[in-house]
Protein backbone atom coordinates (compact mmCIF):
# COMPACT_ATOMS: atom_id res chain seq x y z
CA UNK A 1 0.00 0.00 0.00
CA UNK A 2 1.20 3.56 -0.94
CA UNK A 3 0.29 6.21 1.94
CA UNK A 4 -1.37 8.93 0.25
CA UNK A 5 -1.87 10.82 3.40
CA UNK A 6 -1.21 10.19 7.05
CA UNK A 7 -4.26 7.63 7.70
CA UNK A 8 -4.86 6.42 4.07
CA UNK A 9 -3.49 4.44 1.67
CA UNK A 10 -3.78 3.45 -1.96
CA UNK A 11 -3.68 -0.05 -3.08
CA UNK A 12 -0.51 -1.07 -4.72
CA UNK A 13 -1.71 -2.16 -8.34
CA UNK A 14 -3.55 0.79 -8.67
CA UNK A 15 -1.21 3.61 -8.24
CA UNK A 16 1.25 1.42 -10.47
CA UNK A 17 -1.00 2.18 -12.92
CA UNK A 18 -0.13 4.67 -16.00
CA UNK A 19 -2.89 7.23 -15.59
CA UNK A 20 -2.64 10.71 -14.23
CA UNK A 21 -2.94 11.15 -10.53
CA UNK A 22 -3.20 14.87 -10.22
CA UNK A 23 -4.05 16.79 -8.56
CA UNK A 24 -3.12 15.01 -4.95
CA UNK A 25 -3.38 16.84 -1.98
CA UNK A 26 -0.23 16.67 0.36
CA UNK A 27 0.97 13.18 1.99
CA UNK A 28 1.01 15.44 5.38
CA UNK A 29 -2.94 15.88 5.17
CA UNK A 30 -4.71 13.61 7.29
CA UNK A 31 -6.91 12.40 5.03
CA UNK A 32 -6.63 12.71 1.40
CA UNK A 33 -10.00 14.59 0.47
CA UNK A 34 -12.29 17.42 2.41
CA UNK A 35 -15.37 16.47 4.07
CA UNK A 36 -17.50 19.39 5.25
CA UNK A 37 -20.18 18.91 7.80
CA UNK A 38 -23.69 21.12 8.50
CA UNK A 39 -22.84 23.30 5.68
CA UNK A 40 -26.64 23.45 5.21
CA UNK A 41 -29.38 23.21 7.63
CA UNK A 42 -31.35 21.04 7.99
CA UNK A 43 -34.56 23.41 7.15
CA UNK A 44 -32.25 24.41 3.86
CA UNK A 45 -31.44 20.68 2.77
CA UNK A 46 -35.73 20.03 3.31
CA UNK A 47 -36.01 23.27 1.06
CA UNK A 48 -34.09 21.69 -1.64
CA UNK A 49 -35.87 18.51 -1.72
CA UNK A 50 -39.14 20.05 -1.35
CA UNK A 51 -38.37 21.92 -4.49
CA UNK A 52 -37.89 18.77 -6.87
CA UNK A 53 -40.67 17.92 -8.84
CA UNK A 54 -41.92 14.81 -10.21
CA UNK A 55 -39.84 15.20 -13.29
CA UNK A 56 -36.91 13.06 -13.27
CA UNK A 57 -34.90 10.38 -15.84
CA UNK A 58 -32.12 7.50 -15.57
CA UNK A 59 -28.90 8.32 -15.32
CA UNK A 60 -27.00 7.21 -17.76
CA UNK A 61 -23.47 5.87 -17.31
CA UNK A 62 -20.73 8.25 -18.38
CA UNK A 63 -20.11 8.69 -22.22
CA UNK A 64 -23.62 7.52 -22.72
CA UNK A 65 -25.96 4.32 -22.46
CA UNK A 66 -27.75 2.24 -19.77
CA UNK A 67 -26.78 -0.83 -17.79
CA UNK A 68 -28.79 -1.12 -14.49
CA UNK A 69 -26.50 -3.95 -13.51
CA UNK A 70 -23.87 -0.74 -12.71
CA UNK A 71 -25.78 1.94 -11.86
CA UNK A 72 -29.37 2.63 -10.79
CA UNK A 73 -30.04 6.50 -10.33
CA UNK A 74 -31.92 8.70 -11.08
CA UNK A 75 -31.39 12.50 -12.28
CA UNK A 76 -33.62 15.48 -10.96
CA UNK A 77 -34.82 18.35 -12.93
CA UNK A 78 -32.29 21.24 -11.40
CA UNK A 79 -34.62 23.83 -9.55
CA UNK A 80 -33.52 27.31 -8.99
CA UNK A 81 -33.58 26.55 -5.51
CA UNK A 82 -30.99 24.06 -5.65
CA UNK A 83 -28.96 25.72 -7.73
CA UNK A 84 -28.69 28.59 -5.61
CA UNK A 85 -28.71 26.86 -2.65
CA UNK A 86 -25.74 24.31 -4.07
CA UNK A 87 -23.52 27.60 -4.94
CA UNK A 88 -24.13 28.98 -1.68
CA UNK A 89 -22.50 26.17 0.03
CA UNK A 90 -19.54 26.15 -1.98
CA UNK A 91 -18.97 29.79 -1.76
CA UNK A 92 -18.41 29.38 1.50
CA UNK A 93 -15.66 26.50 0.91
CA UNK A 94 -14.18 27.23 -2.19
CA UNK A 95 -11.20 28.54 -0.77
CA UNK A 96 -10.59 26.04 1.42
CA UNK A 97 -10.85 23.27 -1.54
CA UNK A 98 -8.29 25.04 -3.68
CA UNK A 99 -5.88 25.65 -1.00
CA UNK A 100 -5.92 21.35 0.14
CA UNK A 101 -5.69 20.54 -3.89
CA UNK A 102 -3.53 23.25 -4.81
CA UNK A 103 -5.33 24.28 -7.68
CA UNK A 104 -7.90 27.07 -9.10
CA UNK A 105 -11.20 25.60 -9.39
CA UNK A 106 -13.09 27.17 -12.95
CA UNK A 107 -16.13 25.49 -15.24
CA UNK A 108 -16.92 22.06 -14.85
CA UNK A 109 -19.86 20.45 -15.37
CA UNK A 110 -23.46 21.77 -14.22
CA UNK A 111 -24.50 20.56 -11.53
CA UNK A 112 -26.83 17.54 -10.94
CA UNK A 113 -29.28 16.44 -8.97
CA UNK A 114 -28.97 12.56 -7.85
CA UNK A 115 -31.61 10.38 -6.96
CA UNK A 116 -31.17 6.68 -5.49
CA UNK A 117 -35.12 5.12 -5.22
CA UNK A 118 -35.61 2.03 -3.10
CA UNK A 119 -32.43 -0.41 -4.26
CA UNK A 120 -30.70 1.97 -6.09
CA UNK A 121 -26.92 1.67 -6.18
CA UNK A 122 -23.68 2.60 -8.38
CA UNK A 123 -21.01 0.19 -8.63
CA UNK A 124 -17.30 0.82 -8.10
CA UNK A 125 -16.69 3.89 -10.43
CA UNK A 126 -13.95 6.37 -11.41
CA UNK A 127 -15.67 10.16 -12.16
CA UNK A 128 -13.15 10.99 -15.04
CA UNK A 129 -11.89 7.40 -16.22
CA UNK A 130 -13.01 4.50 -17.94
CA UNK A 131 -11.52 0.64 -16.63
CA UNK A 132 -9.50 -1.06 -19.07
CA UNK A 133 -10.37 -4.97 -18.30
CA UNK A 134 -8.30 -7.79 -19.14
CA UNK A 135 -9.92 -11.43 -18.15
CA UNK A 136 -12.35 -9.11 -16.01
CA UNK A 137 -9.58 -7.42 -14.27
CA UNK A 138 -8.46 -3.95 -13.92
CA UNK A 139 -5.12 -3.50 -15.76
CA UNK A 140 -5.27 0.89 -15.67
CA UNK A 141 -7.64 3.48 -16.70
CA UNK A 142 -8.41 5.70 -19.37
CA UNK A 143 -9.21 9.07 -18.55
CA UNK A 144 -12.10 10.18 -20.35
CA UNK A 145 -13.20 13.30 -18.72
CA UNK A 146 -10.39 15.70 -18.74
CA UNK A 147 -12.53 18.38 -17.21
CA UNK A 148 -12.95 16.61 -14.49
CA UNK A 149 -10.53 17.12 -12.00
CA UNK A 150 -12.38 17.56 -8.57
CA UNK A 151 -15.80 16.28 -7.29
CA UNK A 152 -17.99 18.04 -4.95
CA UNK A 153 -20.94 16.21 -3.65
CA UNK A 154 -23.51 17.62 -0.82
CA UNK A 155 -25.82 15.47 0.38
CA UNK A 156 -29.35 16.59 1.13
CA UNK A 157 -30.78 13.89 3.52
CA UNK A 158 -29.83 10.99 5.82
CA UNK A 159 -32.97 9.32 6.50
CA UNK A 160 -32.49 6.07 4.59
CA UNK A 161 -30.31 2.76 4.83
CA UNK A 162 -27.83 1.83 3.24
CA UNK A 163 -26.18 4.45 0.65
CA UNK A 164 -22.81 4.19 1.97
CA UNK A 165 -20.22 5.69 -0.11
CA UNK A 166 -16.68 3.55 -0.69
CA UNK A 167 -13.56 4.37 -2.05
CA UNK A 168 -12.59 0.93 -3.72
CA UNK A 169 -8.95 1.32 -3.73
CA UNK A 170 -8.17 3.20 -0.51
CA UNK A 171 -7.59 1.52 2.41
CA UNK A 172 -6.31 3.12 6.44
CA UNK A 173 -3.75 2.16 7.93
CA UNK A 174 -4.82 -0.94 9.48
CA UNK A 175 -6.16 -2.16 6.28
CA UNK A 176 -9.90 -1.25 6.83
CA UNK A 177 -12.04 0.01 3.54
CA UNK A 178 -13.04 3.32 3.51
CA UNK A 179 -16.23 3.64 3.96
CA UNK A 180 -18.64 6.36 5.36
CA UNK A 181 -22.22 7.30 5.85
CA UNK A 182 -23.62 10.36 4.57
CA UNK A 183 -25.35 13.07 6.32
CA UNK A 184 -27.61 15.64 5.86
CA UNK A 185 -25.89 19.30 4.57
CA UNK A 186 -22.34 17.49 4.75
CA UNK A 187 -19.62 18.36 1.40
CA UNK A 188 -17.28 15.88 0.38
CA UNK A 189 -14.15 16.72 -1.99
CA UNK A 190 -12.24 14.49 -3.84
CA UNK A 191 -10.36 14.60 -6.84
CA UNK A 192 -11.97 12.41 -9.86
CA UNK A 193 -9.12 10.46 -11.02
CA UNK A 194 -9.06 6.87 -10.35
CA UNK A 195 -7.18 6.58 -7.08
CA UNK A 196 -10.46 8.03 -5.77
CA UNK A 197 -13.03 5.29 -7.55
CA UNK A 198 -15.82 5.01 -5.19
CA UNK A 199 -19.28 2.84 -4.88
CA UNK A 200 -22.20 3.78 -3.61
CA UNK A 201 -23.58 0.83 -1.44
CA UNK A 202 -27.51 0.01 -2.42
CA UNK A 203 -30.29 1.91 -0.43
CA UNK A 204 -33.21 1.50 1.20
CA UNK A 205 -35.47 4.35 1.17
CA UNK A 206 -34.53 7.47 -0.89
CA UNK A 207 -31.36 9.39 -0.82
CA UNK A 208 -30.97 13.26 -2.40
CA UNK A 209 -27.80 14.56 -3.15
CA UNK A 210 -26.40 17.36 -5.72
CA UNK A 211 -22.80 16.85 -7.75
CA UNK A 212 -20.84 18.96 -9.32
CA UNK A 213 -17.34 18.34 -11.14
CA UNK A 214 -14.99 21.00 -11.74
CA UNK A 215 -12.27 21.41 -13.97
CA UNK A 216 -8.92 23.17 -12.65
CA UNK A 217 -5.67 24.23 -13.24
Amino acid sequence: MVQISKNIGVLDNIWSMSFKKDPMPSFYNDYPFLIFENLLTNDECQNIIDSFRDYSHKAMLRGGGLNEDIRKTKLLKLTATAKDEFERAISKVKNRIEEFFNVRLFGGSSIQALYYENGGFYRCHADNASEILKNNRIIDYKIVANNRKITTLLFLNDDFSGGEIEFCHLRYNNNKQVIFKPKRGMLIAFASHPIFAHEVKEVKGKRYALVKWWNAI
